[in-house]
């Protein structure tokens, strides 16, 4: 009975573990664009947030981008965007650099494993 249980608990955390799903990364220097395109690729869907910035005109970063959540005005150009994994995994990238953006860093906010 013992010897059961204990392989019924190991099939379900290996299932759990197998489910988890890995939060993508990008060799140093990507730009956004290809970023974009490999999320794209991999079957995220990019997400506008309620309350989201703006992006104004001639804003290069963030045109044509309707994950942008926020991009500041000075400093090192940051921006975040949002995606949604087909899992449901909201992961944001933040971006650094105007004109071609690089990504900076690649975070889960929901949904994790």
């Amino acid at each position: 009975m013992r010897l059961a249980v204990l392989a019924a608990i190991v099939a379900v955390m290996t299932t759990a573990a197998t489910a988890a799903e890995r939060l993508p990364s990008f060799p140093k220097g990507t730009s956004y664009q290809e970023a974009r395109q490999s999320l794209i690729g991999l079957g995220y869907t990019p997400v506008t947030l309620p309350g989201a910035d703006k992006c104004y005109a001639g804003d290069e970063r963030c045109q044509g981008r309707p994950e942008m959540s926020s991009c500041s005005g000075t400093g090192l150009a940051y921006c975040n965007f949002t995606w949604r994994s087909r899992r449901d995994m909201l992961i944001e990238i933040t971006t650094i650099g105007e004109g071609i953006n690089k990504v900076h860093a690649v975070r889960c906010r929901a949904n994790c494993s």
